[in-house]
């Protein structure tokens, strides 16, 4: 055997050591975390909690929805449909002069861009808004 495989080997067996210890540590914790429960359970410290004994509602569908849902959370592509809409509304019911309406039309058409991008499916895209069918694109958006 020579220098470099005696040093390697040397090596390994402090890496074994080192994760060995890790390991011994990290069960000793768990088994130290495991008896804090139980005792704080035995103690009655879980009987005071809201819903006990009632049975769990698990809303159908996709888990993650269902939690944003509950936390008021809602994807960017929503956000910036509902920010369209009302920028839609808002260029149909002033009815400004044409080169206003060009430049209102040109940012909204920007957002519809990446709203497109956004969509999580291609059959929720929209079409881009001109001033000849503002009136019609702002009941579409709604």
């Amino acid at each position: 055997m020579d220098w470099n495989d005696r040093k390697k080997k040397a090596a390994q067996e402090v890496q074994q050591h080192t994760t060995d210890e890790r390991h011994e540590h990290l069960s000793a914790r768990e088994g130290m975390i495991e008896s804090a429960v139980d005792a704080f359970a035995k103690n009655g410290g879980f009987n005071d909690l809201p819903g006990k004994g009632k049975p769990i509602k698990i809303e159908a569908g996709d888990v993650l929805t269902s939690i944003l849902k509950n936390a008021n959370v809602q994807p960017p592509w929503i956000e910036l449909r509902k920010e369209i809409a009302a920028d839609l509304k808002r260029v149909a019911d002033r009815k400004p002069s044409v080169a206003e309406m060009e430049a209102e039309l040109e940012a909204i058409n920007q957002k519809i861009r990446k709203y497109n991008r956004l969509v999580p499916n291609s059959l929720l895209q929209k079409g881009l808004v001109s001033a000849a069918n503002v009136e019609s694109a702002c009941e579409k958006w709604v």
